[in-house]
C-alpha cells in the first residue's frame, strides 16, 4: 500500500475511533441565568428602564427558546410591549469605570407560559456543556483565546454564549494543552488534533473557531462543531470581533436546540413507563424524583412499583420518548439499559 495512502487510511481509522469514544459520554450543566437579563444602561431614569425591561425579556425569551426570530411571533412582540408584566425585580450596580448595569429578574412560569400560547418550543435548563477552542489572528499574531493571551476575545466568547444561554467550557490553556495543541493546528482546524487534545475534556460538546482581522477592521473566520461525530461548518464575515463570537454561539444553540427543545402543549401530556434498577435506600428514591421532577419537559411522576432495587414509574411527559430520553441522558446518573421482553418506555441504571 503506497505510503500516502497508508497515512490517510490511519488517520480516518483514528477520527473514527476518537468520535466514538467522544460520542460515548454526554455531560451537561444546569443553566440557573436563563430567566435573568443584564444590560448596561445610561441612567436610572423611567425612559432607560422601560427600555431595558423590553430588551431583557427579549433576551430571556431568546435564552429560553433557543430561537433567535421568537421575538418576531406577534403574540410575543406584544407581550415585549408589557414586559413590566413578566418583571420579577431588578437592580442597579456600578463598576469602577462607572459603568452601570441594570440586572433584571424574570417570572420563569409566566415566560413559558407566554412560549406555550405562541407555540414556541422551551429548551430545558438542562444543557450540554460545550468546550470551545478559538484561534485569533490580527496584528499580535496567532494565540488562543485565553485569559492571558487575547482577554477581549476570551471575555466577548464568554459573553456570547451567555446571551444564548450556552454552557461554555474554555480549556486551560495550560502547559498540558499546550503539549497537545498548538495555536496553528488549532488555526488548521484538525479533526485528529482537536480531539487528542480535548479528551482531557471527556463529555463536553466540541467546538472550535478561528478568525481573523483584516486591514478594515472586520473580522473573517469559520466554526467547526461536532454534532453526533459529524462536523459542521460555518464560515463568518462579522463587523466586530462580538458578532463573530455570537456566529459561534448562535451555531452550537441551533444544533441543540433541534436535539433537546420540547413542544409545549396546554392539554396534552404523553405518559411513559421508566424502570430504573440501582434505587438501593429511600433516600435514592427522593433524590431519583426530585430530579425528573425537576425537569420541564416533565410534569408528573407518579410511583408504579418497587422490587428489590429496581423502581417503575409513571412520568407524564411533553414530549415524545425520544425526545425525553435525550435529555434524562444529559445526566450521567442515568446510564441506559436495553429494555426486557414485555417492557416499553425507558430502562435506566441510576447510579448516584
Amino acid at each position: 500500500m503506497p505510503t500516502l495512502i497508508l497515512r490517510q487510511f490511519v488517520a480516518t481509522l483514528l477520527f473514527l475511533h476518537c468520535a466514538v469514544l467522544w460520542n460515548q459520554v454526554a455531560q451537561a450543566e444546569i443553566v440557573d441565568d436563563i430567566y435573568k437579563a443584564g444590560l448596561v444602561v445610561d441612567g436610572r431614569d423611567a425612559r432607560s428602564l422601560s427600555a431595558a425591561r423590553r430588551a431583557g425579556l427579549v433576551e430571556v425569551l431568546v435564552k429560553a427558546s433557543g430561537n433567535p426570530q421568537a421575538p418576531e411571533s406577534p403574540q410575543v412582540a406584544a407581550a415585549i410591549e408589557d414586559a413590566q408584566a413578566y418583571l420579577l425585580g431588578y437592580s442597579y450596580e456600578e463598576d469602577a469605570q462607572g459603568v452601570l448595569l441594570l440586572r433584571l429578574d424574570y417570572d420563569e412560569q409566566a415566560v413559558q407560559q407566554l412560549l406555550r400560547e405562541s407555540g414556541l418550543r422551551l429548551w430545558t435548563s438542562n444543557r450540554p456543556l460545550v468546550l470551545t477552542w478559538l484561534v485569533v489572528s490580527d496584528a499580535s499574531g496567532r494565540r488562543f483565546a485565553s485569559v492571558d493571551a487575547a482577554p477581549e476575545a476570551d471575555s466577548v466568547l464568554r459573553e456570547s454564549f451567555l446571551r444564548r444561554g450556552v454552557p461554555l467550557q474554555t480549556p486551560l490553556y495550560d502547559l498540558s494543552d499546550a503539549s497537545a495543541i498548538t495555536p496553528g493546528e488549532a488555526w488548521r482546524q484538525s479533526s485528529s488534533a482537536l480531539m487528542a487534545a480535548s479528551s482531557r475534556y471527556r463529555g463536553t460538546e466540541l467546538l472550535a473557531g478561528r478568525v481573523a482581522q483584516l486591514s478594515n477592521g472586520s473580522w473573517l473566520g469559520d466554526w467547526r462543531y461536532l454534532d453526533n461525530g459529524r462536523w459542521r461548518s460555518q464560515s463568518s464575515s462579522a463587523k466586530s470581533l462580538q458578532a463573530f463570537t455570537d456566529a459561534g454561539a448562535e451555531l452550537v444553540a441551533a444544533t441543540l436546540v433541534e436535539q433537546y427543545a420540547v413542544e409545549l402543549s396546554a392539554d396534552t401530556d404523553e405518559r411513559y413507563q421508566l424502570t430504573l434498577r440501582g434505587v438501593r435506600s429511600f433516600d435514592d428514591y427522593v433524590v431519583l424524583q426530585q430530579v425528573l421532577s425537576s425537569l420541564e419537559a416533565v410534569r408528573n411522576v407518579v410511583p408504579h412499583s418497587l422490587l428489590g432495587d429496581q423502581v417503575s414509574l409513571r412520568v407524564e411527559a411533553e414530549t415524545d420518548l425520544q425526545q425525553l430520553a435525550r435529555i434524562i441522558e444529559l445526566d450521567p446518573r442515568f446510564v441506559p439499559l436495553p429494555l426486557e421482553s414485555g417492557q416499553s418506555g425507558l430502562s435506566y441504571e441510576w447510579i448516584r
